[in-house]
């Protein structure tokens, strides 16, 4: 196995273009699957002095780097993301490596980002040798630990607008260490957005008029999760049960900061 740790985006993105590489952000993931040897790479990559940590204002928005840490991310003012940041649980080793390109990457149904990434409209900025491209968050999370990235590409930054609805999130687990069940991520403006995580492989975008929210939301929940997520954690019929009921939290709690 070859090790390599470039020093810029050029030089990551030249690494991904030998051939088969896993890219290591904080490595909460890929370290212990390779320690299982559940993947076994020819190469890998470590982004760790490539230069993609930080938040920066840009704008009417945020530029948030790929190796930026939960911590760094509950810390800061990134609506949403900070909050969810902030319940992350695994203790300070967890929330000091973890960080949110390597989630957003990893793309486990039920981890917080994905679903927060989608209800904020954010977009993923994705380079490769000789070029680089932005996929709206909605569209690079195509299924249960699949993305739109592709083998030569690294997620290099997400950048996130801002926006005046009040956010709302809440994430249901049986277990205080565990991935959570089915979180929701809400923004209450004029009208409701929410988003399920956990639910489905791939989050599921719920709009709603502000006036009829509740008497439609479970019914826009059942149209929507034809599939539900399934796993050791819990079955798609349970899933499908409470997502409505997280979902209804979420939008309570965005409606009480508006």
């Amino acid at each position: 196995m070859r090790y390599t740790r470039p020093a810029d985006v050029d030089g990551v993105t030249a690494a991904l273009a030998d051939g088969d590489a896993v890219v290591v952000g904080g490595g909460t993931m890929v370290v212990p699957e390779m320690t299982h040897g559940r993947v076994r790479p020819s190469a890998v990559v470590d982004l760790a002095k490539a230069g993609l940590a930080g938040i920066a204002r840009d704008g009417d928005g945020w530029v948030i780097g790929a190796m930026t840490t939960y911590t760094e991310l509950a810390r800061s003012n990134v609506p949403l993301l900070a909050t969810a940041a902030r319940g992350i649980t695994g203790g300070p080793q967890i929330r000091n490596r973890g960080t949110v390109g390597g989630s957003a990457s990893y793309a486990n149904p039920s981890s917080d980002v994905p679903a927060v990434l989608v209800a904020l409209g954010a977009r993923m900025r994705l380079a490769r040798r000789g070029g680089a491209r932005e996929v709206p968050a909605a569209e690079f999370f195509a299924g249960a630990f699949r993305t739109a990235r592709e083998p030569d590409e690294v997620l290099t930054a997400i950048t996130v607008p801002d926006t005046a609805a009040a956010p709302g999130y809440v994430k249901f687990k049986l277990v205080e260490g565990s991935w959570p069940i089915v979180t929701a991520a809400a923004l209450a403006g004029p009208t409701i957005r929410v988003v399920l995580g956990g639910a489905a492989a791939a989050p599921v975008v719920v709009e709603l008029e502000r006036a009829s929210w509740r008497a439609r939301l479970r019914s826009e929940v059942d149209r929507l999760l034809t599939e539900p997520w399934d796993d050791v954690l819990a079955p798609g019929h349970y899933r499908a049960r409470i997502a409505p009921v997280i979902a209804a939290r979420a939008v309570a709690g965005a409606l009480e900061e508006a």
